[in-house]
């Protein structure tokens, strides 16, 4: 028969064994993270951004997460914020910026960044990539 000191020590192993295992995975959980894409004084020449993230720091095409952002003429923010839900970790994160010169004519540029998610809010400067 057991003794109860040696049931309770048993519960406790097993409980702190448990909590151990869901720390870690808990790292792995994906999460809300915030994205601040900077356009600065370009703003106003960006019509369309679209977003693809792949895992990794040479992603090779495999993109997890997209999203496109569009704008009216002269209307995107200096700051474009997005939301993703996606573990912690690195990233590659190519972003396809499509902007108005003076004549109107459209011009686009493919911009891809390293990016290292950890919960806290990251921002990735795109203002000297804006097409004039």
């Amino acid at each position: 028969m057991e003794s109860p000191v040696r049931k309770r020590f048993l519960r406790m192993a097993v409980l702190c064994g448990v909590l151990l295992v869901a720390v870690y995975f808990a790292r792995q959980w994906p999460k809300d993270q915030t994205v601040h894409y900077v356009l600065g004084d370009a703003a106003p020449r960006v019509e369309e951004m679209n977003a693809r993230w792949a895992p990794g720091i040479a992603a090779d095409g495999d993109w997890t997460r997209e999203a496109t952002f569009r704008y009216p003429p002269g209307k995107a923010p200096r700051v474009v914020t997005h939301e993703p839900r996606m573990p912690d970790g690195d990233y590659t994160v190519e972003i396809e910026i499509v902007a108005a010169n003076d004549a109107h004519e459209k011009n686009e540029v493919v911009v891809r960044k390293h990016v290292v998610l950890a919960g806290e809010p990251t921002s990735i400067d795109l203002a000297e990539s804006v097409p004039r």
